[in-house]
């Protein structure tokens, strides 16, 4: 009876249907729910997968103005007749010319244009072409530009790259023209390169696609134009990784430096053969610094933080006074910075608690870098007295954990001596213990903290009496340590005048035989009963005009001028 009153509520009119199938509707690959095949996105509101993007949420960005960081002006534009991943770059520039009248010779500026799309190219070289190709006049018209994407070192160090690629990818980052990775559409970005006979302009084209199929898996597929199109799909051998080229990375590191574009591009961070322990800021400064220590374990709870850019704003922060370190410094050195709010300005009435007044290992590491930034001055000779610090011995342990960074033990020291004080105080038999580091990417990230960031460069200005004066550019960009690769073919973009200076670390000048050093010296136990030793930081730097090392010259103003002022005059009052 049971199958006959269910065939009965079954209407007169759909009794013939037949066994009902899955036409019309799909599985989403992620929960397993039905969706129609024309859904744009998952119904299941806690999934959310997003199948396919409407026509009106997605327009074609026809061309897009990129940013340089110089009078050049570059644009991305997509060429209508190959698709809409596909894009070309186009120059523009002011060109003079001039017109023999009957009253004179009339010099007039005329706004000029070079396509680099191949056929373009070729006509523009052989004169076929008159009037502006189509790229030409989008880029005229252009009035959108790039969204330029931040790099944090501390991404850059955690990827699981040789040196000499991180090393790259930050010279690449740190030259003054523009942002290392810009985002061009959803899919698309532009990368600085070296420049070269393919990509004279220095930029070149990378995309990022994923598609989604109920079908088969994931397909992951990533194109740069300096190799052959392939598609990375999640079952690809792990042998991929090493084929991928230094872009690639330069994205992916890009990505993991933003919250919203690491969930964004999840599915890449997380792919296997990405290159990254876990795709996540690793934890530099921010916690408790026995968790810097290079562990896989460390990265697997990561908290990220937005004060890591390589371009750092500016804190003053003083040196440690010895009355404020307090005797538990061993145990809050090395957590979260503890600031009392009593700091601030107070009442009369207020009393200020000892107890509260404390000095973070992270907020005594920032002073140090300030003085760094201090000493680098373009009106010195680039060759300045060690910096001397005296901190408690669990300062320098926190210390010693960033410099052991990158290796599975503790770094020894290149040199340890023992010296008989006996012509100054402190007197008595001291050790000395000496590092040497020669990697510049490893004195960032022993120095760096979310306040103060180590700049690498300092950029200056000469005032008319000589002297030198601090430059902080408006512009958002990255520090420059390199030279500007120049355009093939084209003259140099004219510059205002450069004037930087750099720390000295490594390899600096190709025909330098011996790196030049960073020394960090440590000697414990200055003040035994206090627990204080003395930390002493020497380095050197050098100096960059027009983007070129440039000698020391010593422009300081003589002594001997004095300012002339008017004689004093008596006013008498009745």
């Amino acid at each position: 009876m049971e199958p006959h009153s269910l065939r009965t509520k079954v209407p007169a009119f759909l009794s013939d249907l037949g066994k009902a199938t899955l036409r019309g509707i799909r599985k989403c690959p992620r929960c397993g729910t039905y969706n129609g095949t024309r859904g744009l996105s998952c119904k299941n509101k806690t999934c959310g997968t997003i199948f396919r993007y409407g026509a009106r949420k997605q327009p074609s960005v026809e061309a897009v103005k990129i940013i340089t960081g110089s009078d050049l002006q570059v644009y991305s534009v997509r060429q209508r007749d190959r698709g809409p991943d596909y894009r070309c770059f186009v120059e523009l520039g002011v060109s003079e010319t001039t017109i023999q009248t009957v009253d004179g010779t009339i010099i007039t500026q005329l706004s000029s244009g070079r396509c680099y799309v191949p056929s373009c190219l070729k006509a523009a070289t052989q004169g076929v072409v008159e009037n502006q190709c189509q790229h030409i006049k989008l880029a005229v018209n252009c009035q959108a530009e790039a969204t330029p994407l931040t790099l944090k070192s501390s991404v850059l160090n955690a990827m699981q790259a040789s040196a000499e690629t991180k090393q790259t990818i930050w010279q690449l980052a740190t030259e003054p023209t523009g942002p290392l990775v810009q985002r061009i559409t959803k899919n698309i970005l532009v990368v600085k390169c070296k420049a070269s006979q393919k990509h004279s302009l220095g930029y070149l084209h990378t995309s990022f696609v994923q598609k989604i199929s109920a079908r088969s898996l994931p397909e992951r597929r990533f194109f740069c134009s300096c190799q052959t199109l392939k598609s990375h799909k999640s079952s690809a051998c792990k042998d991929d990784a090493a084929q991928r080229c230094i872009h690639f990375f330069a994205c992916i590191c890009a990505f993991a430096s933003d919250e919203t574009l690491a969930q964004e591009f999840s599915d890449f961070l997380n792919f296997d053969s990405s290159g990254l322990k876990e795709i996540i800021v690793p934890q530099l400064g921010c916690h408790s610094e026995s968790a810097v220590s290079a562990s896989e374990s460390t990265a697997s709870k990561p908290k990220k933080r937005k004060k890591e850019e390589v371009s750092g704003a500016q804190m003053n922060s003083s040196l440690m006074p010895q009355e404020a370190v307090s005797s538990n410094l061993r145990k809050s050195g090395l957590k979260k910075p503890v600031v009392a709010s009593s700091l601030k300005r107070q009442s009369c009435g207020q009393l200020l608690d000892e107890a509260q007044v404390t000095l973070s290992f992270q907020d005594w590491l920032a002073s140090v870098t300030e003085r760094i930034h201090q000493t680098m001055h373009y009106q010195f000779d680039g060759k300045p007295e060690p910096l001397v610090f005296h901190i408690p011995q669990s300062f320098f342990d926190a210390l010693q954990q960033r410099i052991s960074i990158g290796s599975a033990k503790k770094r020894l020291p290149n040199s340890t001596t023992a010296f008989v004080r006996k012509d100054a105080l402190p007197l008595g038999t001291f050790s000395k213990y000496t590092w040497h580091i020669t990697n510049i990417l490893q004195v960032k990230q022993i120095l760096d903290t979310p306040e103060m960031p180590l700049e690498i460069t300092r950029s200056f200005i000469q005032n008319r009496d000589g002297t030198y004066e601090l430059f902080k550019c408006p512009k958002v960009e990255v520090e420059s340590i390199a030279e500007t690769y120049g355009r093939m073919e084209k003259q140099p973009v004219l510059r205002p005048l450069e004037l930087k200076t750099f720390l000295k670390v490594g390899n600096t000048s190709p025909d330098q035989k011996e790196p030049t050093p960073f020394i960090i010296e440590w000697i414990p136990d200055i003040l035994p009963q206090s627990k204080i030793g003395e930390l002493r930081i020497k380095f050197e730097y050098g100096h960059h005009r027009n983007g070129h090392v440039a000698d020391y010259q010593d422009q300081r103003p003589p002594l001997e001028q004095s300012l002339e002022l008017a004689p004093l005059t008596t006013i008498t009052f009745p």
